[in-house]
Parts: structure tokens; C-alpha cells; sequence
């Protein structure tokens, strides 16, 4: 079996490895350049860490990374306190804090040292591909997508936001726990690490993407917490409207597919985008090679298990701990009852 897949970051990188994992031969083509310059930062679930794992990363990302151990919420309205671990049943690692740019150089690192042949720069689109499966993982404004015939565009959620970075951690905040601050007119957040130092963000309600709201109106409900002492000497992102995508419409036809942002775009708000990107990337991979690579049965069968967890971090309820798969749903070197051993191309790697 042959496999393309249009898009060369998170989700289509790991959609790569894990193709090529199973026995597919695979090649990449990516609308950017190699070297990734990129300013964001990623907090990975434990499940995408399993994700990782399963295609040979995961150790590399946790070691430029950092353990996020706990999530702890506060509203500042009414003085409320929850939380919960950051570990999950069945998973090995923790939740991973990374820069975006680490993680996918990662991932397009381990792609050329298997061989996976790499095109950057390329505007190929699904319409100028040859293979046996197509992958969408183009992002949110995916022309895949497009051309399944799915027109759904990325709605805006009503919210800007801003991130912050300071080489030191914060005094006064354990590190490696995932602090929000909730008050009547969006969210704010925090973590530190002692090496990587302090990231941090807010998100403030607008009726208008293009709405200006100035940095001290952003901001401000940071002054009332001990991430205070850093803002003034970090460094700040641009404005950024927040969109996501509605899960509900076509995600395949044919021999062609969609994953991650380009089938169901998540607002920062759900804190599920890469690791469902990730998720996807696996999770294909698998359904392929349990349907032996039937491509309209695996993307049939892809489709009917991942679009009730799309759904469901689909503008979650503040505060929802998040779906995850588990680490069964994410091993790819598990044989399925009664799955007989293929020959030839599709054989998975031993």
C-alpha cells in the first residue's frame, strides 16, 4: 500500500510515522519550509505521549519537554478550587509541555532518519496525488477538506487571546501544574518549569475577531496572582482570534481522508488539539492495518471512532476534563481477535 500525506506538522508528521510503522510506504508533502520557526508552545496529554511512543518519539520530546503533573482551576468570582492529576490509567507518561517548534522538528527528524521521503515548499493539493490513501491533515483551513465536499468553514469562538513567555519560572506557583484563573470575562493561565521558565496566556471574550482589546485589559486578571511579577518583562504574542471547527460533516470519500485540524480545528480553550491530531495519526494507522488495508472499511470504521471524541471536545463545558483514548486504542502492534497475517506490502514491520 501507498500512502500520501499533505501536511508536515504535528498530526500529519505522526500520521507519517505511524503509516510507515504499520508497512505503509509513505511520503509527505508539506505546504512549508523544513526548518520550523515557530513561537508556540503545545501541552500534550498523556494519551498523545502514548501516541508518540508508539512511533519512536516520545523520549525525545519528553527530554526537551517538561512533566505538567497536575491541572489546578480557580474562579476568581467565587473563590472555587478544583483540579485533578495529569497522569492517566493505562498511560506511562504524564501530560508533556513542549515548545511546538521541538516537537515537530522531532517529528520531521525521525521521518528522514526512516527514510520518509519529505517534499517542503509543496502546493500539491489531494487533486495532484497518486497513492492508495490520502491524508488530509492540512489544518484547519484544510483545502482537503474542501475538496471532500465538506465547505464548513472555522467559526470564530468569541474569544482573543494572548501568550507570554519568561525565562524564569514564577515564585510562589509549584512547577509543572497547569494553573487557570476563570473570571466573568475569559480565562487565564500559567506553567513553569524550572529549566524552560514561565508560559503563560489570556483569553479575553470579544464580539469581534478584529476587536483591538489592548495588552493592560488583557492581562489585568493576571496582576491579582503571582504571575504578576513576570508580565512586564515578557515576552508578549500579537493579539490572536480563536476559531475552531464544527466535527459534523464529511470527513472522507473515496480514498481520501481528513485528521486532526483539518477535520474537527479545536480552540485552545478544549486543550485537545495536538493530542486528538495525535490520536488521529494513530489511530488511522491502525484501523488500516486491522481492515487489512481495505481503505474504505478503515476509513469508514476511522471515522466512527473518532468523531464521537471530536464531538466531544467540541466547545466543551469550562472545566471538562478532556476524552482521551487509551493506551490499548493507541498500540499499534496489538493484533485484533481473529486478524489473520497479510503478505506482501501491507505487512506491518516487526
Amino acid at each position: 500500500m501507498r500512502a500520501v500525506v499533505i501536511g508536515g506538522g504535528i498530526g500529519g508528521a505522526t500520521a507519517a510515522l505511524a503509516l510507515a510503522e504499520v508497512g505503509v510506504e509513505v511520503e509527505v508533502h508539506e505546504a512549508g519550509a523544513r526548518p520550523v520557526e515557530d513561537r508556540g508552545w503545545v501541552t500534550l496529554g498523556p494519551a498523545a505521549m502514548t501516541g508518540l511512543d508508539q512511533v519512536g518519539v516520545a523520549d525525545s520530546v519528553r527530554a526537551v519537554g517538561f512533566p505538567v503533573t497536575k491541572v489546578r482551576n480557580v474562579d476568581i468570582a467565587t473563590g472555587a478550587v478544583s483540579g485533578f492529576a495529569r497522569s492517566e490509567p493505562t498511560h506511562r507518561y504524564t501530560s508533556t509541555h513542549v515548545w511546538r517548534q521541538d516537537l515537530v522538528s522531532i517529528l520531521r527528524n525521525q521521518l528522514e532518519e526512516l527514510g520518509v521521503p519529505c517534499h517542503y515548499d509543496s502546493a500539491a493539493t489531494a487533486a495532484d496525488l497518486d497513492g492508495d490513501v490520502i491524508v488530509g491533515a492540512d489544518g484547519a483551513r484544510s483545502a482537503t477538506r474542501r475538496s471532500l465536499g465538506n465547505l464548513v468553514d472555522p467559526a470564530y469562538t468569541g474569544e482573543i487571546i494572548r501568550y507570554g513567555h519568561h525565562p524564569s519560572p514564577v515564585a510562589g506557583l509549584p512547577t509543572g501544574v497547569l494553573h487557570f484563573w476563570r473570571h466573568r470575562t475569559g480565562v487565564a493561565g500559567y506553567v513553569g518549569d524550572a529549566r524552560d521558565g514561565s508560559f503563560w496566556f489570556s483569553r479575553h471574550q470579544s464580539d469581534s475577531p478584529t476587536s483591538t482589546i489592548d495588552l493592560p485589559t488583557m492581562i489585568a486578571p493576571l496582576r491579582d496572582t503571582p504571575v504578576a511579577t513576570a508580565l512586564d518583562s515578557s515576552w508578549v504574542s500579537r493579539p490572536i482570534a480563536l476559531y475552531d471547527l464544527d466535527p459534523t460533516d464529511v470527513w472522507h470519500r473515496g480514498h481520501t481522508v481528513v485528521i486532526g485540524d483539518a477535520a474537527h480545528a479545536l480552540s485552545p480553550a478544549a486543550g485537545r488539539g495536538a493530542t486528538s491530531s495525535i490520536e488521529d495519526a494513530i489511530i488511522l494507522a491502525k484501523h488500516l492495518r486491522q481492515h487489512q488495508f481495505a481503505v474504505y472499511q478503515a476509513l469508514e470504521s476511522f471515522t466512527s471512532n473518532r468523531r464521537p471524541i471530536a464531538l466531544a471536545a467540541y466547545r466543551p463545558t469550562p472545566g471538562q476534563r478532556p476524552v482521551a483514548a487509551t493506551a490499548e486504542e493507541l498500540d499499534l502492534r496489538a493484533q485484533p481477535s481473529g486478524e489473520r497475517s497479510a503478505a506482501g506490502p501491507g505487512v506491518p514491520r516487526t
